[in-house]
């Protein structure tokens, strides 16, 4: 039912919103108070917006690359241009600090500034063939591409998939994940104030178990990406081999951070501290298992408290150091992490408590002592919880790096640019920095290893995966050697 004290949005479909088969609220972490009712898609949503992305995907692939480009770059300005709008959006519905906010909606404007630029270039080969032939290959559009879209990047991971899918000829159905929707839906509405054709981008809000089963499992979708838990990603990733449609998957995360002796400990205290603040930990991508040379551990310790006990928190729309989680159940779930493991023996080097505030606010907190196969140094905590371990030497730290499920990322701090090159091609992810915590851009792909994932997101390598490819064999000798004619 509608919430008359909020704001209300529909589904968007053809360029239009339209109301649901029912309703959910939307609320602000920061105080648990509702900020907007939005539609929910069920089955007939999710059957108007597949009936409008068919309809209007061959139009859209047909039209003459540069013009789709131009209509993309108009896309990234509208985009730009609210970037401001955009960030207080989110801020309101996930909490994050109002500059990474900001910070994301400008990304988001560049993936879509970055894939409207190529266009123009997805290019075929042309094929070394004997005698009177010539082959070459086309890289042709799937059709619908279906994007299921997490809530603690919500624009920016939208971006990064409609990006690809839109430049290479395909139209996209959106489903925006519930406590997150508002986002993803203003993207729609910019998406036809920027003259892309409707029915082009549709988003269809709603819950996994009606709205997202019924688009994954609709026979009209014809490749699936979806960002999320593995468990989810799993169910995603049957229905599309059931269904023959390829797919992207991109999964959960318990990253390695190495700190090697010769490091510079400012530089990865700084990272550490971003791989905690960043949307409170509630990242796929956070370094939340920092190993540190014994030569160093006391110091690095002690400069990581010290900083970890200077972090703000607030409300996000206050941009403070760190935010609020994004669910209550989401700070229950990193609440009995940390109880296990203290209850197991580790430590609290600083933080391990619920601050006395309202909303779902939980203290940055650094873990020692945790043994390697102890949840929290195994499983995805998604939290603003950083365990730290103590190693002696280089192999020592690659093997436990790699002791996980997980495979997407991965931090190494040193000097040595033998060693740096040695850990990044021993450690076993989809990407590694180095020096660095995050050193991500549109045109670099992104993916996991293991069960983070499946497929290449970014870069040309989406382009790839948004496309089938065709094999073209033409025969122009004599006809009396059997060719055609002319």
């Amino acid at each position: 039912m509608q919430d008359e004290r909020t704001e209300y949005r529909g589904v968007y479909v053809n360029g239009e919103f339209h109301d649901g088969v029912d309703s959910f609220r939307v609320e602000n972490p920061a105080t648990g108070e509702p900020i907007a009712t939005v539609a929910e898609s069920g089955e007939q949503g999710v059957d108007d917006a597949l009936e409008s992305a068919n309809r209007a995907q061959p139009e859209w692939a047909a039209m003459d690359p540069a013009d789709r480009g131009r209509l993309l770059y108009r896309f990234a300005e509208a985009i730009a241009d609210h970037a401001e709008e955009l960030g207080e959006v989110v801020t309101r519905e996930n909490g994050r600090p109002i500059g990474q906010s900001k910070g994301l909606a400008d990304s988001a404007a560049d993936y879509i500034e970055y894939y409207a630029g190529l266009t123009t270039k997805i290019e075929g080969e042309t094929v070394p063939v004997p005698g009177t032939q010539q082959a070459f290959t086309r890289k042709e559009p799937l059709g619908v591409s279906a994007q299921i879209v997490p809530w603690n990047a919500p624009l920016l991971l939208c971006c990064r998939g409609i990006g690809p899918a839109l430049a290479a000829g395909n139209a996209a159905v959106v489903k925006p994940a519930p406590e997150a929707p508002l986002g993803p839906l203003k993207l729609g509405e910019l998406a036809t104030e920027a003259d892309l054709p409707d029915g082009v981008l549709n988003v269809v809000p709603g819950d996994g178990v009606t709205t997202g089963a019924a688009l994954t499992d609709d026979p009209r979708v014809d490749e699936i990406t979806f960002t999320g838990s593995v468990s989810t990603g799993q169910t995603v990733g049957k229905t599309a081999i059931d269904n023959v449609v390829p797919t992207a998957l991109e999964l959960g995360g318990k990253s390695p951070a190495i700190v090697f002796e010769d490091a510079n400990l400012e530089g990865a205290v700084e990272g550490a501290m971003k791989a905690l603040t960043l949307m409170s930990g509630q990242v796929c991508f956070a370094t939340t298992r920092v190993f540190v040379h014994e030569a160093r551990y006391d110091e690095f310790r002690d400069a990581l408290r010290e900083a970890v006990e200077s972090v703000s928190i607030g409300p996000g729309i206050e941009n403070p150091d760190l935010g609020p989680l994004v669910s209550e159940a989401g700070l229950g779930k990193v609440r009995r992490y940390v109880e296990q493991a203290l209850e197991n023996g580790a430590t609290a080097l600083t933080g391990g408590r619920t601050p006395d505030r309202d909303g779902y606010f939980y203290e940055p907190t650094v873990i020692e002592g945790a043994d390697d196969d102890a949840p929290i140094s195994r499983e995805e905590v998604f939290g603003p919880v950083i365990n730290l371990y103590e190693f002696s030497d280089e192999a020592e730290a690659v093997r436990r790096a790699n002791d996980t499920e997980f495979g997407l990322y991965a931090t190494v701090w040193t000097n040595d640019l033998g060693r740096a090159h040695r850990v990044a091609n021993g450690i076993e992810a989809g990407s590694v920095m180095v020096n660095q915590y995050s050193g991500s851009y549109p045109q670099t792909p992104f993916g996991g290893h293991k069960k983070s994932g499946l497929g290449r997101e970014k870069g040309m390598q989406a382009i790839d995966h948004y496309t089938q490819l065709k094999t073209v064999n033409i025969e122009y000798g004599d006809a009396s050697d059997g060719a055609l004619d002319g």
